[in-house]
C-alpha cells in the first residue's frame, strides 16, 4: 500500500516537473518568436505574396491610401519592413514581402509653435527657394537653407522640400520668426537638402559663361560630336510599370544619351528631387542633373560627363598633336576623350575658348584635325559656337614628280623649278666637218641654268667621252636608278649649285598673327622666286592652300 502511494506521489511530481518544463519551453519559444516579429518594424504591416508579373511600383500603387504625396513614404517603409531584401528589382513569384498598412503613415510629430507664420497657396512655377527669395526677400545661401528648414518645421507634412504642388497651402515664417525667435528642432538640422552637383567651377579663359540657349547649343554640338544624342524637342517616356510611365518634356528637360547612359538636364534648376529619387531607384543608367543659370560651359559639361562611363573631360596642359606628315600642334583649353581607347571610340574633342577679338583657327586646320580623329570646337564668349568661314584658295594643280625612272624624275623636277629642260637629247662628241665623222651621245636630260648647260645621265659614260663633253662646255650630272629619289634630287641640286635645305620645318601661326598652332614636316626647301618644299608624302590640299596663302610656300610631292 505504502509502495503504491510512493509511486503515485513520484509520478505526480514527475508529471508536474515535465508539464512546467514544457510550458516554460513553450513560453520561451513564443517570446523568441514574438521578438523576431516585432524586431522588423513596429509599424502596422501586412504580408503580401508576389504574383507573376509583379513589380514593386505596381504593388505599392495598389495599396489603399497611396497618393502622389505619400508614395515616397511607402517606398521607404517597405524597405524598412524588408531588411532581408537587398534588391527590390529582383522579386520572384511566391516571395513574401511585408507592406505598410495605411495607419503606418500616422506618425506623431512634435508640434512647433507657428506664431507669426503666414499662409501661402502654391502657384504654378513655384518652388520653395523661389518663394523664399521672392516673397520673404532672402538672398544669402546660408539664410535660404535655414529658412527652408524653418518652413519644413512649420509644415511637417512636407517630406521633401523640393516637392510642392499647385494649390498646396504652405505656412511661411513671419518677420518675428525670421528674426530668430522661432526655434528649429535639432533633428531638422539634418534634414535632406536639395542635392547640388559637386562640380569644379572654372573661370577665366578656360571657359565662358553663356546665356542658356547658347550654352545648350554648345552642349548639343559637343555631345553630338562624341556620337551622342541630345533631344530638345518632343517627349521622352520612362516606363515605370506595365501600365505606367513618366513623360518628360524635352524642351524643358533636354535628354542626353551617351555611353549607354541617359542624362536628363534640369536646365531651370527646378525642385524635382522626387523624379531624381525615382530614377535612382528604378534605373542605374538614368540620371538627372541640375544645370544652374550661372553654370559656365565647362561646369555644365562636367556634370554631364561625370555620369558617363567611357568619356571624361580634363584640362589640356600641353598642345594637342595630330598627324605626322604634316604634324599639327594646337593650343587648346579642354580635352574630351575616351577613358579606355581599346574599348571606346578613339575620337577626341578639344575645346578652345576665344574672346570676341581673337582669331579663329583656319578651317583647313580644323578639317585636317577631324580627318585624324580630333574634333576642334571653338567657343566664343560672345555667341557660343564659333568657327572661321571656309577659306577658298586659288591653288595650282598638285605637282607630283614621277618616281618610275631617273630620266622622268629629273625632267619633272627641273620643270617644276621653271628651268628650261629637254629629255633624250643627242649631244655631238665628234663632228664630220671638224673630225671627219659624226659621234653623238644621248643624254637623259639636258637643262640650261645660270648660263650653263647641264647634262644628266643615268648610265656610265667612258672617261674619254666625259672629258670631251666637259671640254665642250657641258656640266655633267650622273644619277642611278638604284638610288632613292631624295638622293638623286640632292645630286641634281648640288650639281646645279642651287641653294637648298633638307630637314624638318615648322610653321607657327603666331608668327602670322594667327592662333597658337604649329605645322611641321620633313622635306627639302628650295628658294627660287618663292619657297618651294619637296615632300615624299601626300600633302593635304587644304593645308597646301594654307601654306600658299599664309607663308607663300609651294608644296611639290615626289
Amino acid at each position: 500500500m505504502r509502495k503504491t502511494r510512493w509511486w503515485t506521489v513520484t509520478f505526480f511530481i514527475l508529471s508536474n516537473v515535465l508539464f512546467y518544463s514544457q510550458a516554460l519551453a513553450q513560453t520561451e519559444d513564443t517570446a523568441q518568436l514574438k521578438f523576431n516579429k516585432t524586431a522588423v518594424s513596429k509599424k502596422p504591416a501586412h504580408a503580401y505574396t508576389v504574383q507573376e508579373g509583379d513589380v514593386l511600383s505596381e504593388i505599392i500603387n495598389n495599396l489603399p491610401g497611396v497618393t502622389r504625396k505619400n508614395i515616397s513614404d511607402y517606398y521607404r517603409m517597405t524597405r524598412e519592413l524588408n531588411p532581408n531584401i537587398t534588391d527590390f528589382n529582383k522579386l520572384y513569384v511566391g516571395q513574401k514581402i511585408m507592406l505598410p498598412a495605411k495607419s503606418a503613415l500616422k506618425t506623431v510629430s512634435k508640434k512647433i509653435p507657428s506664431a507669426g507664420s503666414q499662409a501661402y497657396r502654391v502657384k504654378k512655377g513655384d518652388t520653395l527657394i523661389h518663394i523664399i527669395r521672392r516673397d520673404l526677400r532672402i538672398k544669402g545661401g546660408s539664410q535660404i537653407q535655414k529658412t527652408l528648414l524653418l518652413i519644413k518645421s512649420l509644415n511637417p507634412e512636407i517630406r521633401d522640400v523640393n516637392w510642392i504642388y499647385i494649390g498646396q497651402v504652405v505656412r511661411l515664417p513671419g518677420g518675428q520668426m525670421l528674426a530668430g525667435s522661432g526655434k528649429i528642432p535639432e533633428v531638422l538640422l539634418e534634414s535632406e537638402e536639395p542635392q547640388m552637383e559637386e562640380t569644379e567651377k572654372v573661370t577665366g579663359k578656360e571657359t565662358v559663361a553663356l546665356p542658356p540657349p547658347a550654352r545648350l547649343q554648345v552642349v548639343k554640338h559637343v555631345i553630338t560630336q562624341m556620337n551622342g544624342i541630345v533631344t530638345t524637342a518632343g517627349n521622352y517616356y520612362l516606363p515605370v510599370s506595365g501600365t505606367e510611365q513618366i513623360t518628360i518634356d524635352c524642351s524643358v528637360i533636354p535628354v542626353v544619351e551617351l555611353d549607354n547612359q541617359t542624362i536628363f538636364l534640369d536646365m531651370g534648376s527646378r525642385s524635382i528631387d522626387h523624379l531624381r529619387k525615382m530614377i535612382r531607384e528604378y534605373w542605374s543608367n538614368f540620371h538627372l542633373v541640375r544645370i544652374y543659370a550661372n553654370d559656365d560651359v565647362i561646369t555644365t559639361l562636367k556634370k554631364i560627363f561625370n555620369k558617363t562611363r567611357n568619356h571624361e573631360i580634363v584640362r589640356a596642359h600641353k598642345p594637342v598633336s595630330v598627324g605626322t606628315r604634316p604634324s599639327l600642334n594646337v593650343v587648346v583649353d579642354w580635352l574630351i576623350s575616351a577613358k579606355n581607347a581599346k574599348t571606346s571610340p578613339p575620337t577626341t574633342q578639344a575645346l578652345r575658348f576665344v574672346d570676341a577679338n581673337s582669331n579663329l583657327l583656319p578651317r583647313a586646320l580644323v578639317k585636317y584635325a577631324a580627318r585624324h580623329s580630333l574634333i576642334l570646337t571653338e567657343i566664343s564668349s560672345g555667341k557660343g559656337l564659333a568657327e572661321k568661314p571656309e577659306e577658298i584658295y586659288s591653288l595650282p594643280p598638285k605637282t607630283l614628280l614621277p618616281r618610275s625612272s631617273v630620266r622622268d624624275f629629273s625632267y619633272a623636277l627641273l620643270a617644276s623649278l621653271n628651268i628650261p629642260v629637254e629629255k633624250d637629247v643627242d649631244v655631238k662628241v665628234f663632228d664630220i666637218k671638224r673630225d671627219g665623222y659624226n659621234l653623238s651621245l644621248k643624254a637623259d636630260v639636258a637643262a640650261t641654268y645660270g648660263g650653263e648647260k647641264y647634262l644628266i645621265f643615268s648610265r656610265n659614260v667612258s672617261p674619254e667621252f666625259i672629258n670631251m663633253l666637259q671640254k665642250s662646255g657641258n656640266k655633267l650630272i650622273f644619277l642611278s636608278d638604284r638610288d632613292v629619289p631624295a638622293k638623286n634630287m640632292e645630286k641634281i641640286l648640288r650639281g646645279l649649285n642651287m641653294n637648298f635645305t633638307t630637314g624638318n620645318f615648322t610653321f607657327s601661326g603666331l608668327e602670322k598673327n594667327q592662333p597658337p598652332y604649329t605645322l611641321g614636316f620633313h622635306g627639302t626647301r628650295i628658294k627660287t622666286e618663292k619657297e618651294i618644299y619637296f615632300v615624299n608624302f601626300d600633302f593635304n590640299d587644304d593645308l597646301r592652300g594654307l601654306m600658299q596663302e599664309t607663308w607663300s610656300a609651294g608644296i611639290i610631292q615626289y
